[in-house]
Parts: structure tokens; sequence; C-alpha cells
């Protein structure tokens, strides 16, 4: 068992590996380059007003993952009923799609033509040679006529590529096991959660998903272990072997860490562009080669009651700039003030363009302007709002992403002393549970189990595992 651990990272993956560390009688540093923890599952206090970046449910399909979670915030957990809906051509329909919503919304024509594209698929998929693209995977589901209506303007809009650019492995971890035929299923039975994207309950802490993050920062400091935020990791010392120490960045200078175990779960293309020595060419190369999405949200704060029924609204109208949105309130009555709510507007952009080097007040005038044109609220109603910028939020799954990654991850594992975790350390588009299971078995790991992270949330275990239920203890919000 080692007895020096360095954590990369105080997102829940870093947080959740030094929480087990901690309680096994292992108390490991934990380094966060920002003053908060959380990472993208963070909440934001303004004003009385509460903002998660982007809306994070929890589910899981795993009692063990659960549990976790549970003891953590389980005093403030609440149960929320999910409402997502797309917004497009003027017209809301339910995401997932409800058969007859989408059809009805789409008219006599377009729903005909739908389903027998839907049917020919079923019968013949588009062949594929090599990788298949995000376009053939979404029309292999669902057929072309809803792929144009409801996947690709918005899939584009996220990802700022063509759908032809981008691999279908997107399309394989976000709907998995969703299909027409499963959405017309849907339609006469409500889902209990076989198929995660279906899921329609889901518990929540009543202030916020951040606090998942902050209490696990408070419970590991109690237990002796340190979290040391504004700690920015820019070197990682290795004899070729073993990483032997790192070098963190802080207000007061550098200053370099020894360890005996080593977890991380900042951007994997970053960690290998730290090291010292440096990476083979290589190996810098791949990690030149992948690209990460950023993440603008505009937060208005606003007095009136409620916009729309919706934990989430997928914007597809391409002629609005932003993606998604989601009302705070909907998620927990006690995320805003009484008798006002709020919106997170989500902007998808590459560091460097318009948006990510536009002035604050021009992406608030511009959320206020694209949502109260379509009659979402009135302008007068705007309290006030304000603009956080994410980098790096979304792995970007181009074409031939995979053959990049695992250069990355051959050369990460002749380092039997190092681990990846998260989101952002494996570069995999993980749900919260399945980072917060990434630093569980990491933590696990050094504790003597053996665990192949790999296995997390790739396709076979997803179908393997049974389903989560929500938890029947959790109040109503």
């Amino acid at each position: 068992m080692p007895e020096q651990v360095v954590i990369m990272g105080a997102g829940p993956a870093g947080l959740a590996a030094a929480q087990v560390l901690t309680r096994n009688g292992v108390l490991p540093t934990v380094f966060e380059r920002s003053p908060w923890v959380g990472g993208l599952a963070r909440t934001v206090e303004r004003n009385g007003f509460r903002f998660d970046i982007g809306g994070h449910r929890w589910f899981t399909k795993k009692d063990e993952i659960h549990h976790f979670f549970v003891e953590v915030v389980g005093d403030e957990l609440i149960e929320v009923e999910r409402v997502s809906r797309i917004y497009f051509d003027g017209k809301f329909f339910y995401y997932p799609l409800k058969i007859g919503n989408a059809l009805l919304g789409m008219g006599f024509r377009r729903s005909i033509r739908a389903l027998v594209d839907a049917v020919a698929v079923t019968l013949r998929p588009l062949p594929v040679e090599g990788e298949p693209t995000m376009e053939q995977a979404y029309i292999n589901q669902f057929g072309r006529t809803l792929y144009e209506q409801f996947f690709k303007t918005y899939s584009e809009k996220v990802w700022g590529l063509s759908c032809t650019e981008i691999s279908g492995d997107w399309v394989v971890q976000r709907s998995k096991g969703l299909s027409l035929a499963t959405a017309i299923k849907d339609a006469f039975s409500r889902s209990r959660g076989e198929i995660e994207s279906l899921v329609e309950r889901f518990v929540y802490p009543r202030l916020g998903i951040g606090r998942f993050s902050e209490r696990m920062a408070e419970a590991v400091a109690a237990a002796g272990g340190q979290v040391k935020r504004n700690h920015r990791v820019v070197r990682v010392h290795h004899n070729g072997q073993r990483v032997t120490a790192i070098t963190v960045r802080t207000e007061h200078g550098d200053e370099q860490v020894e360890g005996d175990a080593f977890i991380s779960s900042i951007p994997i293309t970053q960690l290998v562009r730290a090291f010292r020595p440096s990476a083979p060419p290589e190996v810098l190369a791949a990690a030149e080669a992948l690209r990460f999405r950023e993440l603008i949200t505009v937060n208005l704060m606003l007095k009136r009651e409620q916009v729309t029924p919706d934990t989430w609204l997928y914007i597809h109208d391409p002629d609005i700039s932003f993606a998604r949105i989601h009302e705070p309130k909907n998620w927990s009555r006690a995320m805003a003030p009484e008798g006002m709510t709020s919106l997170v507007c989500e902007l998808f952009c590459n560091r460097g363009d318009q948006f990510w080097t536009a002035p604050d007040d021009w992406l608030v005038e511009l959320a206020i302007k694209e949502f109260s044109s379509l009659g979402f609220f009135d302008r007068r109603e705007v309290i006030d709002g304000f603009v956080i910028r994410a980098v790096r939020a979304y792995p970007t799954y181009t074409l031939g992403y995979q053959r990049n990654l695992a250069v990355l991850k051959r050369f990460l594992r002749t380092f039997d002393n190092l681990q990846i975790i998260g989101r952002y350390g494996t570069f995999r588009y993980n749900n919260s549970d399945h980072s917060v299971e990434t630093g569980i078995l990491a933590a696990r790991n050094l504790l003597g189990e053996r665990h192949d992270l790999d296995r997390v949330n790739s396709e076979k275990e997803y179908h393997e595992e049974r389903r989560r239920p929500a938890v029947a203890a959790a109040p109503r919000r």
C-alpha cells in the first residue's frame, strides 16, 4: 500500500479516489488548478441564484456506485422528474423521441418517410467500411429522415464539425440501445431505466451538483488528506519506468512534490505534454491531434416563476447560436429565490473563435436577444446575467481519434504507478457516474485490488450491468 499518493485534479473522479483512500487510512494530496473543486460539475452562487455549469444529473446502473453517492450527499438528495425536449422549427419535441409527438410534429408526409427510412435501415443498415461516422451511426439507428430532422443540425452546432468528420463512437456512448423501435416501445410503457437515455427520474443534490465534490473535499480534509486549490500541474517527473514527482505552480512559485503513486484526472493531452524527460515525438504528435471543445454558459437571472417545464431543452434551430438551455429551478426549487427563475444557456465553441473572444456583455445580450425573440421571456424580465468559460469541456471524437488515444495510453501504461481517470483523464465522454467509478476503482487498485479502468463505460460493460433504480427514500423536489 503506497504511503504518498498524489492526485491531479479535484473533479468528481479525483475526489472520489481521495475519498476511498482516506476511508482506508491512506491520506492523499489532491492538486487542483482552480480555486474551486468539481471541475465542470460545479455549482456557482450569484445573488441568491445557484447555477450548475451545464446540467449534471445523477443516475447509475450500479448499486455500489449509487450507494457511494448517497453516502456523500444523501441528506441533501431530492428526486427529479426528467422533462427533456427539442426545440426546432417553432415546435417542441420530447427527447428521447416519443414517437407520437415526433411524427405529429413532423407532418404526415415526412412522418411516413421517417417510418419507411427507419424500417429500411433496420432491414438493411448502411454499409460501413472502416471507422463509422456519426452520420452513419445515426442513420443506422433512426433512418435518414429522423437523423436530418433531429440530430444533424444539433450535432454540428455542438461540435463545430460535419457529422461526416466525427466518429460514430459518440453515438454509441450517448444513445446506447436507443432507436425508433425503443421509442415506439417507450410510447406504450413508462421507461424503467433499461436504456439510460430514457430514464425518467434521477436524484440530485438540492443545492446543485457541486455539493457532491464540495462534500467529498470536506471529508478528505477532515480525515487528514489535503485538497490544494490554485495548484496547477506543470511538470511530471519520471525515471522511464515510474513517475517520481510532479511540479505544481502556485501564486508563491513552483513546488516539487514526490509520491509513491499518482492518479491523474487532468486532460490526458496536458498530462503527456508535462512529462520530463519529454514524451517521445510520436506521443506528443498524438496528443496534438486530439481535440477538446470549449463551453460558454450565459447565466440569466429572471423575474418570473418559470420559463419552461424542462430539465434540458435542446435548441436545434440553426439560427440560434446556443445549443442547449437548462432551468436550474426545474431541478431544485432551492436554486432560485422565490418568485424568480434562471436559465443556463450553453454555447459550444473553440478557443480563439468569435464567441470565445467576445466580451461578456455581448454574450449576455446575445442570449437575451435570441431567447426573447423565441418568446421564452420578455427582456424586461431579465435581472442580470454573467458568463462562465470552460476550457476543454468535452473530448471531441474526430475520425481517427482512437489511434491517437491508443498511442497516449500505451505510453502512459509504461509507468506502473500512474493511473488515468475521469472524462478528461481518459478522453472518454463519461457521465458523472462513470467518472466517479474510475476514481473509486483507481483507489482500490492502490489498496491491493485489480480493476481494468478501460472497462468503465465500455459497450460490453454497459449491456452486462443491470439497471439502477431511483432511490425511493429521496424526497421529491
